[in-house]
């Protein structure tokens, strides 16, 4: 997992959030947003917050089942939590959702707006396919 930060606020990110230590070896952060920039995320106040797609993904969210369970549980935790971006223009960065093997991209989600993030239950079957694809190949 990548974050932008710095890693002193990153470790801070873990212990607020109750991660646990195992975090500690899975989250990087990106100060200077290198990867962000290498992967041409969604950026900007307009393409961000003010997309039109952000109103459709908390609906969908405040409409699935369970929806505002787990953002309620979210904003508990957030609501508690600053953590201000090393630069201001960070603040406007959108996220994404990648599976790599490799130089190979199996999957990639561009978040187009707030809240519109990839389906965990897609990138975990991908993920999965290609931790068994691997595993049958060592066996070989």
């Amino acid at each position: 997992m990548v974050s932008i930060g710095k890693p002193e606020v990153g470790q801070k990110l873990i212990e607020h959030l109750e991660l646990g230590a195992r975090f500690n070896n899975i989250l990087f952060v990106d100060p200077e947003n290198a990867l962000y920039d290498a992967l041409d995320l969604n950026r900007g106040v307009q393409r961000t917050l003010f997309n039109p797609a952000t109103p459709f993904a908390f609906l969908d969210r405040f409409t699935s089942r369970n929806g505002t369970k787990q953002l309620g549980t979210v904003l508990s935790k957030w609501s508690r939590a600053v953590f201000i971006p090393p630069k201001q223009e960070q603040a406007f960065l959108q996220g994404g959702t990648f599976v790599f093997d490799g130089g190979k991209t199996l999957f990639s989600h561009y978040d187009p707006s707030t809240a519109a993030h990839a389906s965990i239950e897609d990138v975990l079957e991908v993920a999965a396919k290609a931790a068994e694809k691997r595993s049958t190949a060592t066996v070989s």
